[in-house]
Order: C-alpha cells, then sequence, then structure tokens
C-alpha cells in the first residue's frame, strides 16, 4: 500500500514517489480530495529503460459483405488514429486484410498502403475471417497477431493502441493467450453486453451482461479474474503462434464459429478494460435462419468438443428450442430448428461436401416477411407509441405457479385467445408475457415487424415432427458424432480451407 498527499497550484504536473511493481497481482489507484479540487489528466508511466519490449506487430483482419458505409467509416478512423498517424505508439505496427464477400468494395476509397481488399467466394463470416488468416499467415511481413473484427462494429483507435502496448509489455508466459474486446451496446453506449462468455454446451452465460461502466464499481468488478470459453469476433486478437498450433477455424458459414474457436485455448484469454467495440445489441434483432445454424451448430461444436454430451441432451436441448418458439408462435423457425438437426445427422462427410452459400439461400423460405412499423399504425387499433417496445420494462423473474400453469397450457395454447389488440414486443421477450395472446408483433431495431398468430394446428405439428426427428437422433446421433470428431482435423487444416474457398485454383483472387 502506497499513501502519498499531494498539492499544487495547477500549474506544474506532479509525479509520485517511485512504486515498486510486484511480481503479481493487480495496481489500482484511489484519490482522495481533501478540498476542493479538478484533476485535469493523469497518467502513469515508467523510466526504465532496460523493459525486455516484445516485437508485435497486428493484422487486422474483417469480413464484410455489402456494408460498405460500415468499413469506410471504421477504416478512415484507423487511418487518422494510427495507419497515417506518426506520433500514434502503434504506427508502422499495425495493417488491415479486408475480405470482401460480395466483391462490392472500390479500392480506391481505401487508398493505403496498410489496406488491402482481397475478393473473397462468399462462404459466410467465418470463410471471410479465415480467409484474412491465410493471407497474413502467407503475407511477406509477417504480422504477431491476427485481430478479428466485425464490419459494422465501432471501433476506436485507442483501444488498438491499447491493446498494442499491452503486447509490447506482456509477459513470455502469456503471450500465447487471447485477448478479447468486452461488446458495447451502440444503443446505450455505456452498458456492456458481453466481456467474454462460457459455452455451457449451448447454454451460454454472457459475463458482466448489463453492466454499466460509467460505474466505479462495476468497472473494478470487470476486472475480476474469471473463466472464459470464448471470446466473440467483434474483437479477438489472436497470436500467430495460436494459428500455427491450433489451425484455422471450422467452416460452419455463421454462428458459432467464434466459440468453437475460441474452445481450443482452454480458457487462456485476457480481457481488459479499454479494449471494447460498439455493436448493435443482439436481442435486438428477429433470428431469422440463425435458427438453423444455432442447432446445426450446437450439435457440431458438441460432437466435437464433449463426448459426454448424449442423444438424450441434445433432444433437451432441442425440445427447449422448439418449444419456446412455439411458445412465440414462430412455427416457421421451428422447421428451421428441425432442419438444422437433420443436416446434422447426414455427416460431417456431407457437410464437408456442402456449398454454404447455397444451403444459406435454400433457409429462405422457412423466414418470416418483415414489414415496416409503419404499416402497423392503427392496426386492429394500435397506436404508434404501443408499437414502441424498447425501453419498456421487461420482467425478469417468473413465480413457479404461473410457470407450471402457462407451461401446462402451452402458453395459452389450450385455452381461448384473449380478445384486444394484438401485443407489440421486442424479438425476445419474456415468453410467459405472450399468454393466450392471439397475435405478437416482433418489432427489431430497424423497425421492422415479424407478424406471428397463435395456429393450435401448427402447435400440434410441430411436435409431432419433433418427435419423428428425436427417432433420427437414437438411431443416428453417437455415429454422427464420432464422425465429426474423426474429420475436425481435415476441416481445419490449411489443404481444406485453400481448396474451400478456391484459392488452389486462382494464384489472386
Amino acid at each position: 500500500m502506497f499513501d502519498e498527499k499531494m498539492a499544487s497550484d495547477g500549474t506544474n504536473y506532479l509525479a509520485t514517489e517511485e512504486i515498486t511493481v510486484p511480481e503479481e497481482g493487480m495496481l489500482g489507484v484511489s484519490i482522495e480530495a481533501v478540498e476542493d479540487t479538478v484533476l485535469l489528466t493523469a497518467d502513469f508511466s515508467t523510466e526504465q529503460k532496460n523493459l525486455e519490449e516484445n516485437d508485435v506487430n497486428i493484422g487486422i483482419g474483417i469480413c464484410t459483405f455489402k456494408r460498405e458505409k460500415y468499413v469506410e467509416r471504421n477504416m478512415n478512423l484507423l487511418k487518422d488514429g494510427i495507419l497515417n498517424n506518426k506520433e500514434a505508439e502503434a504506427f508502422g505496427h499495425v495493417r488491415v486484410c479486408i475480405s470482401d464477400n460480395a466483391g462490392t468494395l472500390e479500392p480506391e476509397n481505401f487508398q493505403d498502403p496498410a489496406i488491402r481488399i482481397v475478393k473473397n467466394k462468399n462462404l459466410g463470416g467465418v470463410g471471410g475471417f479465415t480467409r484474412t488468416m491465410l493471407e497474413f499467415l502467407n503475407a511477406e511481413e509477417k504480422v504477431s497477431h491476427v485481430l478479428l473484427m466485425d464490419d459494422d462494429a465501432i471501433i476506436l483507435p485507442e483501444t488498438i493502441e491499447r491493446n498494442y502496448l499491452f503486447l509490447r509489455h506482456l509477459k513470455k508466459k502469456y503471450y500465447n493467450y487471447v485477448i478479447g474486446g468486452a461488446l458495447m451496446r451502440l444503443d446505450h453506449p455505456k452498458i456492456q453486453y458481453e466481456s467474454g462468455a462460457l459455452w455451457n454446451n449451448g447454454d451460454m452465460i454472457a459475463h458482466n451482461h448489463d453492466f454499466d461502466m460509467a460505474s466505479l464499481q462495476e468497472c473494478i468488478a470487470n476486472e475480476e479474474e474469471v473463466k472464459h470459453d470464448y471470446v466473440g469476433w467483434w474483437y479477438s486478437c489472436i497470436p500467430i503462434t495460436f494459428i500455427h498450433k491450433n489451425k484455422l477455424p471450422l467452416p460452419l458459414f455463421i454462428h458459432r464459429d467464434d466459440i468453437e474457436y475460441g474452445l481450443r485455448a482452454n480458457g487462456e484469454f485476457i480481457m481488459l478494460n479499454g479494449i471494447c467495440v460498439w455493436h448493435e445489441a443482439f436481442e435486438n434483432k428477429c433470428p431469422g435462419t440463425n435458427e438453423y445454424y444455432d442447432i446445426r451448430n450446437l450439435a457440431i461444436l458438441n460432437a466435437i468438443h464433449d463426448k459426454s454430451f448424449a442423444a438424450k441432451q441434445f433432444k433437451k436441448v432441442l425440445f427447449k428450442e422448439i418449444s419456446s418458439n412455439i411458445g412465440k408462435y414462430r412455427y416457421k423457425y421451428v422447421d428451421l430448428n428441425l432442419l438444422g438437426t437433420m443436416d446434422f445427422l447426414k455427416g460431417a462427410k456431407w457437410f464437408c461436401r456442402q456449398d454454404g452459400m447455397e444451403i444459406h439461400k435454400k433457409l429462405a423460405v422457412y423466414n418470416y416477411e418483415m414489414k415496416s412499423k409503419s404499416d402497423f399504425i392503427g392496426y386492429k387499433g394500435l397506436t404508434e407509441e404501443e408499437l414502441s417496445p424498447y425501453g419498456k420494462e421487461q420482467r425478469e423473474k417468473v413465480s413457479i405457479i404461473e410457470k407450471i400453469w402457462k407451461m401446462a397450457t402451452m402458453n395459452g395454447h389450450f385455452l381461448p385467445a384473449r380478445h384486444g389488440k394484438p401485443k407489440a414486443e421486442i424479438p425476445y421477450p419474456n415468453i410467459y408475457d405472450l399468454y393466450r395472446y392471439k397475435e405478437v408483433l416482433y418489432i427489431d431495431s430497424t423497425d421492422h415487424v415479424l407478424d406471428a398468430k397463435r395456429s393450435f394446428s401448427a402447435m400440434l405439428a410441430s411436435y409431432i415432427k419433433y418427435f419423428k426427428v428425436c427417432k433420427l437422433i437414437d438411431q443416428r446421433y453417437d455415429k454422427v458424432c464420432e464422425q465429426y470428431r474423426n474429420m475436425f482435423g481435415t476441416f481445419i487444416s490449411q489443404d481444406f480451407w485453400n481448396h474451400y474457398l478456391d484459392l488452389d485454383k486462382k494464384k489472386d483472387l
């Protein structure tokens, strides 16, 4: 504990006495004003000249598909803050590779020797991110880390600077750890959505969800060490040595790809306050075709990484997922859940022969048509205010008695529908608040509406289809899981990815 009293007239820069830094642990600073005080600026530094520094060069990998304005915004921020700023600590140590999965970016809008755009076969987010990994692995100018970032997340150059300086002085024993960035809400910039997470066989737990980072107490709590299974690819700084050791990602097209790759780190992650990005909160979007990938990819991950996850457990997860969609009257999503299951049961050999984009196109028929919120003003008497569910309090706790009753009646499916207006809701509401409503309007962050209507026959058909699929699970699950485990090494090899991305056919895309 170091304690020092300081006084200044505000014209001088004052420094404390020298502090000996311990080998382990964390340092914190507490400032107490003994009279009216204005703190203009503060920092910490060292004059020690013999500090060992790591050689750090960061390659930023971004995958994009027709999101030009987001990519141009972020590249302009990077150019001004680091790439063209000789005063930046990371100047000359950062370069960017953008995988253009749609082939729509205009290179003249990104003129900078540190920014490279490659046109890529559209094989989803994982196809684009893996392409950037391959580019950095094969580049003449070697990087020490590959930083994967979402194209539509807002980044600040200061974040990259902190990341770079931290890596420069990181102890060797932590050098192969992955540096993760927290996800901050774009609609509430002070609120943290997630800072690392646990996989938990698919029942995921986001660490420090809804932390207010303007709160000193929650900032301190956010630094507490907890176990992480993965960090999202909205910001994931991966050592090149990690990629050499663990090879490339699994070709899951979209969803759960970052989770699967993170599981290979065996908990070796570092999360730091001040390393983060801002992004639209995921619960503000209707899931759409992700309902297919959430189930298919969950099954693949557990098959590869957890031999103890049995068919019985998978059926339980599937039942919970389809029951949730039935309770929300989103019966087409049930079809996506079951289709994802059946495709998983076709096995790893079938999986490796598929074109992810072709599968994605076929899933469109199971999606709902989204309409503008303005089309529903006046619909069955609804006002514009009633069609604005955001900001309204959502119930988190439901009594056991209420749960039992509503589950027994299938959330009111077995009872007459209540009369009155449809219910306007966010995409992920408390399911029990939909009890006996005849119609629910799910409104996303872009003011588009999914109109879902209750149907007893659709509910019954959904459960019948579920029990039929359960028979297939009993017959094939164990064999399919073994096949995925056996082919895992093939899926993550450079040879596989070069063929998958058609890089073995084209010398320069």
